[in-house]
């Protein structure tokens, strides 16, 4: 059997933004991959269905594989000819244990990559707004584990007279073992020091104090690990660099798929904000209530699209029984949302009509002005679309088939309602009314914790209609819309959790 290949992949500090162009290749290529607690769980939304993902996190006191077992995971998935990618927070070769995993695999003759990732030292640092190193104030920076100390594996006598800035991970643990040890060798006691946990992500909390006090400030603080330690009077520079950018801090759930929720997801982001995306539908097609229609569509006048899904689920139903876009000839087609126009477009056929408001309540109100009773509609939607467009119809003497294209069931993901139950979002965007109920039904009662925005009115209904109260619902129902909402909320008041 053919070897396969192990990538040892750096993922960067956390902020999703900050894992380079060949991770993100990787991570979407991959059998299967190993990560660590420290490597954002985020980027696995990204593998591909079939992927085997396995946790060999590392906690203090708490590890799920030691290395060995993780050396003889990589090397056994590879014998098996698979593409496995080792996926590290921070840099692998960084205090990462990656060149221990190398020689291992070097001994099992395994071939393998390695891929740098931004370090925490100096990134967590930067999102702190401290420069580790500075003309006027330190022109040298010395990194260190603090992990260890017991061991004898630092010495305090050298370090205590070392010039610049001195950057410590893993030491919250020892921390006040390091500062005494410190002191005692002749360092200043009053050297300022800041502690970050959390670096990069919308979880970063900082405590800064003189070196005699900063274990027991941070204790107070609370802050634990995973943090970066920095001392120096570069700390004394400390800029708030991200206080510029509005939803910094802020961790915002995206409750829909598509690329509406890529376009906001990219908008929260050059805020600051750390966003999670999560569709709690599973589309199930049911193409097989489709065939009988596309095999006379003649008959029709026009193509009623309410959804992107509905507009993909119809096109391959007709590739599945060859037909092809001439056989639309003499159909109109009616969208509503500007995605499921550019979904249609994208297929080399133009849209004659979207209504001015993406909803289902204009696009009633507009449907006097282009139809008559001599039209019929075919309108593909999933079981849960609303009756409005229907109803209208009918009051016109207009005949619509509507077919059930496909259902939307919940998506059960267990990882989604462990992120509720630990707090971890300040607000959710809610993309249609289905995302909102399916939702509630996962999460209950722990979604009323959060900031609740709604794309459209139908949404806000579902939202009111489970209990929850909506902040505020976008002007335009787009993706674009629904992150200016955000933002407009955000210079107005404060319209998440602290």
């Amino acid at each position: 059997m053919k070897k396969g290949r192990v990538y040892i992949v750096g993922a960067g500090p956390g902020d999703e933004k900050l894992i380079s162009i060949r991770a993100m290749e990787l991570i979407k290529e991959a059998e299967v991959i190993v990560y660590d607690r420290l490597a954002a769980e985020r980027f696995l939304s990204y593998a591909k269905k079939n992927c085997e993902t396995i946790n060999a996190g590392k906690q203090p006191q708490n590890h799920r594989l030691n290395q060995t077992q993780i050396n003889e995971v990589l090397i056994q998935k590879a014998k098996q000819g698979k593409k496995v990618l080792r996926l590290k927070g921070g840099d692998p070769f960084l205090f990462g244990r990656g060149g221990e995993e190398c020689e291992a695999l070097q001994q099992a003759e395994i071939p393998f990559e390695v891929v740098p990732g931004i370090s925490s030292f100096y990134s967590v640092c930067t999102y702190a707004g401290i420069p580790v190193t500075h003309r006027n104030f330190a022109s040298s920076f010395h990194v260190f584990t603090g992990h260890r100390v017991e061991n004898g594996e630092l010495d305090y006598a050298t370090m205590a007279k070392m010039e610049g800035t001195l950057i410590f991970l893993m030491s919250m643990k020892n921390l006040e073992s390091i500062s005494q040890s410190l002191i005692k060798n002749g360092k200043d006691k009053h050297t300022p020091v800041c502690v970050i946990q959390w670096g990069t992500t919308s979880k970063q909390k900082s405590i800064t104090a003189n070196l005699k006090e900063i274990a027991q400030k941070a204790k107070d603080a609370n802050i634990g690990h995973p943090s970066v330690v920095i001392m120096g009077e570069v700390v004394k520079q400390k800029m708030d660099w991200q206080k510029n950018r509005l939803l910094f801090g802020k961790h915002i759930l995206l409750a829909g798929t598509g690329e509406s929720v890529l376009e906001a997801k990219a908008l929260l982001q050059e805020e600051g904000a750390e966003v999670t995306t999560y569709s709690a539908i599973q589309i199930v097609e049911k193409p097989e209530n489709l065939i009988r229609e596309i095999e006379m569509l003649k008959q029709y006048t026009w193509l009623f699209f309410t959804s992107v899904s509905s507009v993909e689920i119809f096109f391959d139903t007709m590739k599945k029984v060859k037909k092809d876009v001439r056989d639309l000839q003499g159909i109109r087609i009616f969208c509503i949302g500007e995605k499921t126009k550019q979904a249609v477009e994208k297929r080399g056929i133009f849209v004659d009509r979207v209504p001015q408001k993406y909803d289902s309540k204009s696009a009633a109100e507009e449907m006097p002005q282009f139809l008559s009773p001599k039209d019929k509609i075919l309108f593909p939607a999933s079981e849960l679309a609303g009756t409005l467009l229907q109803e209208k119809a009918k009051s016109m003497g207009v005949e619509m088939a509507r077919i059930t294209a496909y259902e939307n069931h919940i998506n059960k993901e267990e990882k989604i309602k462990e992120y509720f139950q630990k707090e971890m979002f300040d607000a959710i965007g809610f993309f249609s009314a289905s995302q909102a109920k399916n939702l509630f039904s996962i999460a209950g009662e722990d979604i009323k914790k959060c900031t609740l925005f709604a794309i459209g009115e139908a949404t806000a209904k579902s939202i009111y209609a489970m209990g929850g109260e909506v902040t505020a619902t976008a002007e335009v129902s787009t993706g674009t819309g629904l992150a200016l909402t955000f933002l407009k909320e955000s210079k107005q008041r404060t319209f998440v959790q602290n």
